[in-house]
């Protein structure tokens, strides 16, 4: 069975919110309400600062904290080792524990504004936000029914850099796979022990990566 998961090189991303983007558009997401974001970092001291762009989204971890919190069993991992929220399951109201044991604040609460122009629906906003129902928790699920279509996950496929690989862990064989067993890639919070999907890997100085795609 396939493991997906994402290798995410931080040396390749400029900040282009390209992801953020796609993401939004292929999903629908309610205005203010986006499963990924980039986190700016500064290293350094003047005048040898660099500035690194990192994308955030759900981990996809095996051993899930925010299912462990959760009361009304929601959070559940599916096909490919991917994570899951049962929106007709999520009934915690105001009060969400997953959100707050989530160790990198990927999952976000929908309730609130419903549209981006005052008490008005374009007919695509209508349908489109008619899929999420207000006040539940949401995150990345790696556009799972792209990924069932053999499509790429929407903010891989829009990443200008290829920043972002994609695959199943487990088949030697992808470029994922290929990346992640040259040993430099590593999760955020490694100390966590969460077995996530979504690793991130650090240029070295002087290597200049390429990817077969």
């Amino acid at each position: 069975m396939a493991r997906y998961g994402l290798a995410i090189d931080v040396s390749r991303c400029t900040g282009c919110y390209a992801c953020i983007v796609a993401c939004k558009s292929e999903n629908s997401t309610l205005p203010g309400v986006s499963w990924i974001r980039i986190d700016e970092q500064e290293q350094g001291e003047f005048p040898k600062v660099t500035r690194n762009y990192v994308p955030m989204l759900c981990m996809q971890c095996s051993e899930m904290p925010c299912a462990q919190v959760c009361a009304a069993g929601a959070i559940t991992q599916g096909d490919g080792g991917i994570v899951f929220v049962d929106e007709e399951r999520c009934i915690c109201g105001d009060v969400k524990p997953c959100i707050a044991a989530c160790p990198f604040d990927v999952m976000v609460d929908n309730q609130g504004k419903r549209s981006y122009f005052r008490d008005y629906l374009t007919p695509h906003e209508a349908e489109a936000y008619a899929a999420h129902r207000n006040a539940v928790v949401e995150k990345c699920n790696l556009c799972h029914h792209r990924i069932s279509a053999g499509l790429l996950p929407a903010c891989v496929q829009a990443c200008p850099t290829q920043a972002m690989i994609f695959g199943d862990l487990d088949d030697k064989q992808s470029e994922v796979a290929r990346v992640l067993s040259r040993g430099e890639a590593r999760p955020l919070k490694e100390s966590l022990k969460v077995d996530p999907s979504v690793l991130y890997l650090q240029e070295k100085p002087g290597e200049n990566r390429n990817y077969s795609g």
